[in-house]
């Protein structure tokens, strides 16, 4: 009797530490998010547009320009958006728009180092486009998520 009661308790103690776990993994995935203004034209950007903006190519939605916005607020959101999203390491990205200022003139996108500027920027702009944890914009009525971009 004894020894099914310490298997039920052993049994019990490994439930809730499963179920604590699972709860601590759903707790700390991230999503990277593609957003937008609310009021922005854009509705859909494929990946590779999504390159080229940030790459200092010219992507237009509606005939409009999109104007891409540098989140840097949080460094582990923007070396998973370099390497996921773009491809590249951060000197390679830095290699790239610089080349694209000095050959073509094209400016860098605007950094931002805050994350609510940054979506104050984004909500203020319908051509800009940024980068942002869905975390951080799911209840923000002002800002628009286009697609996930990355999960944890």
């Amino acid at each position: 009797m004894e020894r099914r009661a310490a298997v039920s308790r052993a049994r019990l103690v490994l439930l809730v530490l499963l179920l604590l776990a699972g709860a601590s993994r759903a707790a700390a995935e991230e999503s990277l998010v593609l957003v937008v203004s609310a009021d922005s034209p854009v509705t859909h950007l494929e990946i590779i547009d999504v390159r080229k903006l940030f790459l200092g190519l010219r992507v237009a939605a509606g005939g409009q320009p999109l104007r891409p916005l540098d989140n840097r607020s949080d460094e582990r959101m923007h070396e998973a958006f370099l390497q996921n999203v773009l491809g590249m390491s951060g000197d390679a990205f830095e290699r790239r728009l610089l080349s694209m200022t000095l050959r073509e003139g094209v400016p860098r996108p605007a950094v931002y180092r805050n994350s609510a500027e940054l979506l104050d920027a984004v909500a203020a702009d319908r051509s800009a486009v940024s980068v942002a944890w869905l975390k951080d914009v799911q209840r923000d009525r002002r800002i628009r998520v286009l697609r996930v971009l990355w999960r944890d």
